[in-house]
Formats: C-alpha cells, sequence, structure tokens
C-alpha cells in the first residue's frame, strides 16, 4: 500500500512512556491532533503502525488473519480517496478520518494492554478488531439514527465488496458485522452486561466492548473530550438536531460521562473510570 512519509511527531505514537500507557494514549491522541490540523499522515500509515506495534508480522500471521489485514487496508485507503475528492467542509465534524484514528489508536493500546496481562491473543481476533476499528464507521453520513442501527446497517451494506474481494472468511465477516451494528450507542450498555464478571475471551462479545470502549475512549478523556464534544455539537447542528445545543455543555458533557461503560481490563489499568469519576467531581463542585 502507498502510505506518506513518517512525520517526526509520530515519534511519539504508540510509545511506551514507562509502561504508562495511559500517558502513552493521551500523547498518541495529541499527535493525531497535530497531524489533522497539520499534513494529515492518512490511516493507511497509522493502520501500518498499529499492525507493527501488535507484531502482526506476515510470516506468523494465517491467511485469515492476512484476509482481514488486508481488506483493512483497502477499506483505509478508500477513506482517504473518498475524502481527497471532496471539500474538507463536506467531511463529518465528529464522524471523520480523525475519529477513526483515534478508535484505531485505542483499540491497538487496549489491546497491547490485555495481552500484556494474559500472554498471547488470537491474531485473527486481533486482525478482526483492527478492521472493526476502521471500518465501524465507514461512508458515515454525519446524522443520527432514526432506529436502531440505521446507519450501521448501512455501514455493513457498503463493507460487503471489501470483504468479498478480501476473501474474508464468513466467520470473520459476520463477527465484524455484529461488532458494527452493535457499536449503536443506545446498545452499549446491553453489550457490557454480556461480559459482566467474565474473564476476557477472543469471542464476539469481547470484540464488540473492545470496540464500544475504543469508541469513547478520547471522548471520555479530560484532554480530549470537550474538543470533541464541540465537534459533535458542530456535526448536529447541521442538521438540526435538537442536542446540538446541549451536548457541549457542562450539563450534556456530565450527561455523557455518566452513561459511558468500561469494561475491560486493560481500560482499568489505563484508569479510564478514575478519569470519568475525577471529571464528574469536578463538574459538581
Amino acid at each position: 500500500m502507498k502510505i506518506q512519509m513518517q512525520a517526526p511527531i509520530f515519534n511519539e505514537y504508540l510509545k511506551a512512556e514507562n509502561d504508562d500507557w495511559g500517558i502513552s494514549l493521551e500523547k498518541s491522541f495529541a499527535v493525531l491532533r497535530k497531524s489533522w490540523e497539520g499534513e494529515w499522515v492518512g490511516l493507511p500509515y497509522l493502520l501500518s503502525r498499529c499492525v507493527d506495534f501488535l507484531h502482526l508480522s506476515k510470516p506468523s500471521l494465517s491467511s485469515d488473519a492476512t484476509q482481514m489485514l488486508l481488506a483493512a487496508i483497502a477499506i483505509a485507503e478508500s477513506i482517504e480517496f473518498q475524502f481527497s475528492k471532496i471539500s474538507a467542509e463536506t467531511e463529518p465534524k465528529y464522524h471523520n478520518r480523525l475519529h477513526i484514528a483515534d478508535v484505531l489508536t485505542a483499540i491497538s493500546v487496549l489491546i497491547y494492554i490485555q495481552s500484556k496481562i494474559q500472554g498471547d491473543l488470537d491474531k485473527e481476533w486481533i486482525a478482526c478488531a483492527l478492521l472493526s476499528a476502521i471500518a465501524h464507521d465507514f461512508d458515515h453520513p454525519g446524522k443520527v439514527n432514526q432506529f436502531e442501527s440505521e446507519i450501521e446497517s448501512k455501514t455493513v451494506q457498503q463493507l460487503q465488496p471489501f470483504l468479498l474481494n478480501h476473501q474474508v472468511p464468513s466467520h470473520w465477516s459476520k463477527a465484524l458485522e455484529s461488532a458494527i451494528l452493535r457499536s449503536d450507542f443506545s446498545l452499549v450498555k446491553k453489550n457490557h452486561q454480556l461480559v459482566k464478571g467474565k474473564n476476557f475471551q477472543c469471542n464476539q462479545d469481547w470484540l464488540i466492548v473492545f470496540l464500544n470502549e475504543a469508541d469513547v475512549m478520547a471522548s471520555a478523556s479530560d484532554k480530549f473530550g470537550l474538543q470533541l464534544g464541540n465537534s459533535l455539537a458542530q456535526e448536529w447542528r447541521l442538521i438540526d438536531f435538537p442536542a446540538y445545543q446541549s451536548v457541549a455543555t457542562e450539563t450534556g458533557r456530565k450527561a455523557f460521562l455518566r452513561q459511558l461503560e468500561f469494561s475491560s481490563a486493560a481500560s482499568r489499568l489505563l484508569k479510564i473510570n478514575v478519569n470519568i469519576a475525577e471529571q464528574l467531581d469536578m463538574t459538581a463542585q
């Protein structure tokens, strides 16, 4: 795949900080924003960095894992090509390439930490997780669901040619589709209930939860959440969705934080719930 050359700022991307991956993740999010505001490095490059970070070297991969990563590359390239042909103002204010990059980065860190907790994880499952992060908001229209998983269902349909062209096995295609359909924010609490009290396994339920956690990881942060709330307000304002008036306010921020769920051991090591509790305590003062 053709990717842009690495910018110097990416020396800080997915770089260990004395094994404090909370700090490392925040630095990685900051690097993404510097690139977004300057010269965007591109999703294919970011995907290649995540693949290297998770040691998904080709000789050790199964055919299924290889095909899923090839599909992910093709989707990343398609997204970049799509937005190279339109005005920057047309790209959704929140559900854009920066958001996809945030999710890809967050899920990579979650997987890395989880692998440190319990040893090597199934590489096909990891490949499907990276594919889900790249693909979960493919061709997002910047609108809101009128019924459960409306936008996500259209995304799944749009992804079919990529999955077929790269011969992604049907059981992994179904796993990907389920993860995307259940990324509807209204379903997140139910998704976490399915893993409550259960140890991590490389299965469908945990794939969904990892995608759900990665999907809101940057928004949960005290450093990046307010800015992302403003971006979502701008996106919703364009479609006159009433919540645009409140989502970026202090009340809206508190309501959002209270809805968030983080169940993985990896998220606990990142201290996400602690950070959320601290933000709520601060806003209550």
